[in-house]
């Protein structure tokens, strides 16, 4: 018997990655002291900022899922930009902590690591399409 295998298609994964900006943009605005890095030592203006960084995120998650549901020609093209996003925000946080600004600690290390992750999930899954012959 011939086992057949069903991955999970582009336009799948892309909405999947989206999902978690969205869900950690609600969870920056809902409670920034408890969702952002120092955020309990953040000022009034330092907690404000962060929940335009959350609003900011739930609309980079939900541009995954619009790409993924109107675009199917070169989705492949968008898989890899939003894996440049993602590698851009996790670089960003292992900057913050060799200048010192972040606590080196295991729970951020490991919040760290999701973007290079989503980001890997969306270049292996962003092979472009075999050119059809006429």
């Amino acid at each position: 018997m011939v086992e057949d295998v069903q991955s999970l298609s582009l336009a799948t994964i892309l909405k999947i990655v989206g999902t978690i900006p969205i869900l950690l943009g609600l969870m920056i605005i809902f409670n920034p002291t408890g969702s952002l890095v120092n955020g309990e030592k953040l000022a009034d203006s330092g907690l404000m900022i962060g929940r335009y960084v959350g609003l900011l995120a739930i609309i980079f998650g939900i541009s995954h899922w619009v790409v993924s549901i109107f675009t199917t020609e070169n989705l492949h093209l968008f898989a890899r930009f939003f894996a440049i996003g993602h590698i851009s925000i996790g670089g960003m946080d292992f900057w913050n902590y060799f200048r010192g600004n972040v606590e080196f600690d295991s729970a951020s290390i490991v919040g760290s690591i999701f973007p290079f992750a989503l980001a890997s999930l969306l270049l292996l899954n962003s092979k472009s399409p075999a050119i059809e012959e006429e």
